[in-house]
């Protein structure tokens, strides 16, 4: 590291820069009677995006992991990052980057407000070093979520979200505290203490906390709230929802599960996760198949990708499963951004009908394929790194596939005349450009496995409507059917945990 004091002070300040920010707003509010926010918006998100591709160059081949504490004393906050948070932190700047065409959707500086406690909290939790702090910043980033899923008024969203994240969060802090009291302080170093610790506190903070971050990842049967949530509020805090946010699950499950596991040669884990990433890519995906709005079928591929990132979790390839987070994150953008260039008629639900200039349609359609994994995507190289891999899994992904193409391709699309701002397709464009300059994957051309991904695209394009019509007594197999209620959903959450309990006991005394 060629300048640590720099280091340092970027890791520091990296979630402290949109807190300096609300300080900023309110001071000039009450002090001068003017209203800054969107300017100090503007700010806090140009400098975190130099800041964090300033941490992503200076980590990115890193071996081992910085560890950087803000006081001298034994009990004082620690923050660390290593090369596999970069590739986190690089799913945050990409809809962060976003936020500079879409601030117009934040109508007064209360919300521009929330959202910048927002970016503090997930800003906090790319940089923290300890579990009791990551617990604070996962609280921050949460509560500040509940307030803009809510900023269209659609209450009933917001508070499920909020009672999800309280489960999700009520789980984690029970393994907090539990893990406290087997002898080990919060530090992300317990993950080298667990041969010194009691083994059985170990395997119950490791099922308390992967069924805290199964919960916050959305894994089966705790994915409904993914499409009512992350479709009720505007086009960008969805997309900072689904390129970023349901990921810190998947951020916690690595760093706070599945590496102490590891050193514990607590298997059952990931072979718990395995059978629960395949059922989250296909029952999801079937449920998706049905679902009747368009937006909800956005946000629910989210799960789809979750599963097939468990799955590649499961078996230890996480550069692909991380790598697979960023990519899918900038196509995940892209799809909730252009909706706002769609119009959708909800009323006629027996022809179904989006429509949109031709640009935002050819374009949305790309983002769909792109984030199914089609040639020359560069999730199709991640894709086919794993299926090269492990070829028991084809046929769960090509079905997967075909049921989220469908999804998509049971709408009819209409082409109408509006004006559109180029420069948001430059920035997107500029970023797939970089991405791909930098993508550690080489894109070959696929050979003999694009004719299988085409016939695939093929099948979903001709096929999806005559199916989602003539299976017309299925309709209501989407979330809404398995998933009734509230009440139903927190009753799943018991359930996940339970049967990971019972699974874990027979892989340990079996």
């Amino acid at each position: 590291m060629n300048d640590s004091a720099l280091i340092r002070a970027l890791l520091l300040f990296f979630p402290v820069f949109p807190l300096m920010g609300n300080v900023v707003i309110l001071a000039v509010k009450y002090a001068l009677r003017r209203d800054i926010s969107t300017a100090v918006i503007v700010a806090v998100v140009l400098t975190q995006l130099a800041a964090g591709a300033a941490l992503i160059a200076a980590f990115v081949d890193y071996q081992g992991v910085y560890v950087t504490a803000i006081s001298e004393w034994d009990y004082s906050i620690v923050f660390a990052f290593d090369a596999g948070k970069t590739y986190f932190l690089a799913a945050y700047l990409t809809p962060l980057l976003f936020t500079l065409f879409r601030l117009h959707l934040f109508s007064t500086p209360y919300v521009r407000m929330v959202l910048l406690f927002y970016m503090a909290g997930c800003s906090g939790l790319l940089v923290t070093g300890d579990v009791f702090t990551f617990y604070v910043f996962y609280e921050v980033m949460i509560m500040a979520a509940y307030v803009l899923i809510g900023i269209k008024g659609k209450y009933y969203a917001s508070i499920k979200y909020m009672i999800i994240g309280a489960s999700s969060s009520a789980l984690f802090l029970g393994g907090v505290i539990l893990l406290y009291a087997s002898g080990s302080y919060f530090g992300f170093s317990f993950v080298g203490q667990v041969a010194t610790l009691s083994e059985h506190n170990m395997h119950l903070v490791l099922l308390l906390f992967s069924t805290a971050f199964f919960v916050k990842g959305a894994f089966f049967p705790v994915s409904s709230w993914v499409s009512t949530c992350h479709t009720a509020t505007n086009s960008l805090i969805s997309a900072f929802l689904s390129a970023f946010t349901i990921f810190t699950g998947i951020y916690g499950l690595y760093y706070l599960v599945l590496q102490p596991a590891e050193l514990l040669g607590f298997t059952g884990i990931f072979d718990f996760l395995r059978i629960l990433s395949v059922t989250t890519m296909l029952l999801p995906a079937l449920f998706l198949f049905f679902e009747p709005h368009l937006k909800r079928v956005i946000a629910g591929t989210t799960v789809f990708t979750i599963g097939f990132i468990g799955l590649m979790l499961s078996y230890r390839m996480y550069d692909v499963a991380f790598a697979y987070i960023v990519v899918h994150g900038l196509y995940k953008c892209l799809l909730f951004l252009l909706y706002d260039h769609l119009d959708y008629d909800e009323s006629r639900q027996d022809d179904l009908r989006v429509a949109g200039s031709w640009r935002a349609l050819a374009i949305s359609g790309l983002g769909v394929l792109f984030t199914t994994g089609f040639y020359p995507a560069l999730t199709y190289v991640l894709k086919y790194q794993f299926v090269g891999a492990h070829g028991g899994y084809r046929l769960v992904v090509y079905v997967s596939m075909f049921l989220v193409l469908g999804a998509f391709f049971k709408f009819r699309y209409q082409v109408v005349k509006k004006k559109e701002n180029p420069l948001f397709y430059l920035t997107f464009l500029t970023v797939f450009g970089v991405y791909y300059l930098t993508f550690p994957y080489v894109l070959r051309w696929p050979g003999i496995s694009v004719l299988t991904d085409l016939a695939i695209l093929a099948g979903a394009v001709f096929l999806a409507r005559p199916l989602y019509y003539r299976l017309s007594r299925l309709s209501r197999l989407d979330t809404r059917f398995v998933f009734r209620n509230l009440n139903y959903e927190l009753l799943y959450i018991v359930l996940l945990f339970f049967a990971e309990m019972v699974f874990l006991q027979m892989v340990v005394f079996g």
